[in-house]
This record gives structure tokens, C-alpha cells and sequence, in this order.
């Protein structure tokens, strides 16, 4: 990968704003600060190569998506190499214990709709939903990744959540 030479200067510098909070979250996702610093190098690197944001917001959510998906892919190629990561004892236990094929139905079937819905949602909402419940991101570091207060944080999270539990009571057939 090549650094997009003719990125704007301001695209650097945002860059090195988000270093510190990439590095905590893989820090706190791998338990090792050492491939803490190479996911965040590998990040900063792709970003910089794809540097053609219209806004801070934009090249934000681009830069949080990336590490995302970075440590997904990582986590990925760890298991197809055989290696466990992150299950416990009574984990492995469950995984040989198999789910009628009725309830692997429904649970698609809830799982679709739910994707359905995050699709549904504003951007915003859905990106601080999804970092807070998902990757179990605190709402003072949401704030600080996404440059705004917590208190919008905060609305963000409890619209998503209430259009999940809408979904929810739809499920449940309740009015």
C-alpha cells in the first residue's frame, strides 16, 4: 500500500488525533500492546492510503470501520489457522451441543431483522450503538472517537436502543 501523497495536511494530522484511541481499543481487544501498536500502524496505513474524506466525521467513521474490521479479519485468520481465541472451559463445552433446526430458523430469522434494522438507522446512531454494545466501548471514548459530547453519545445510544426494543415488541406481537 502506497500513503495518498497528495492526502490534505489536515487528513494527517486527524490521523494522529486518533492514534491514542485506536491503540486503547486494541489494547483493550487483544491484551497486548505491542499488537496493539501494529493493528493501529495497519489501520493509520490503509487510511492514509484511502484519504478522500468530505468531512472529520466522515473520515472518522472510515478510520473506526477499518479497525473494526481489522480485528475481525485478524480474529478470523487466527481461527482458520486452529487457533482458539477469547472461549473458556464451558465454552468449548456448549459448542458440541447442537440446536434443533427449528431454533437455528428463528434465530436467523431475528438476526435478519435486527440487521434489518441497524441498516434502518441513522449513522450516527448506528455507529455508536454498534461501538458501545458490540465492542463494549465506553461513552467517554465514543464521545472522543466521533468528536462529539456524551450527552449526544447518550440520545444516540437510547434512539437505538428503543427502535431495537421496537423491533422487539414487533417480535413479540405486542402492539
Amino acid at each position: 500500500m502506497t500513503v495518498n501523497a497528495d492526502a490534505p495536511p489536515e487528513s494527517f494530522n486527524l490521523v494522529a488525533q486518533m492514534r491514542p484511541a485506536l491503540i486503547k481499543y486494541f489494547k483493550r481487544k487483544s491484551g497486548s500492546a505491542v499488537e496493539a501498536e501494529d493493528l493501529t500502524q495497519d489501520v493509520l496505513v490503509r487510511a492514509l492510503t484511502h484519504a478522500h474524506w468530505k468531512s472529520p466525521s466522515e473520515a472518522k467513521g472510515y478510520i473506526f470501520r477499518t479497525a473494526i474490521n481489522r480485528w475481525r479479519d485478524r480474529h478470523r485468520r487466527e481461527e482458520t489457522h486452529g487457533v482458539t481465541v477469547g472461549l473458556d472451559e464451558a465454552e468449548l463445552e456448549d459448542l458440541g451441543t447442537q440446536k434443533p433446526p427449528e431454533c437455528v430458523l428463528i434465530v436467523r430469522e431475528e438476526l435478519s431483522q435486527v440487521a434489518q434494522a441497524l441498516e434502518g438507522m441513522n449513522v450516527r446512531t448506528r455507529t455508536v450503538l454498534m461501538l458501545i454494545k458490540l465492542e463494549q466501548m465506553k461513552v467517554t471514548a465514543v464521545a472522543d472517537l466521533l468528536g462529539i459530547s456524551t450527552s449526544a453519545v447518550n440520545k444516540h445510544l437510547a434512539k437505538g436502543l428503543a427502535q431495537l426494543a421496537e423491533l422487539r415488541r414487533y417480535q413479540d406481537g405486542q402492539p
